[in-house]
């Protein structure tokens, strides 16, 4: 979001996000469940900012659209595992 402030003419005094997630841990557990992905992430966007309300209502618009973690949860994305196992034998 920084990045983006200037384009707005947006001063930042501060800007704090509080991030929560409502996830089933059976699965987890190796108790059974859906599944371990998360069922409803919400994250809090608190700005502290002496300029104009609706400038800074585009900023967050903005970097909503440019932030990669939000957009990669709203749309099926391919995840691969690449396990690296390393043994060294005491010896």
């Amino acid at each position: 979001m920084v990045q983006f402030a200037h384009l707005y003419q947006v001063v930042l005094r501060d800007v704090d996000v509080d991030l929560r997630a409502t996830f089933d841990s059976g699965d987890k557990f190796d108790i059974g469940g859906p599944g371990a992905a998360f069922q409803k992430v919400i994250y809090r966007v608190t700005v502290d900012s002496p300029s104009p309300e609706e400038q800074v209502q585009r900023l967050l618009e903005h970097a909503e659209r440019g932030c990669h973690t939000a957009q990669s949860l709203r749309q099926p994305v391919a995840v691969e595992i690449e396990a690296v196992i390393k043994n060294k034998s005491a010896g």
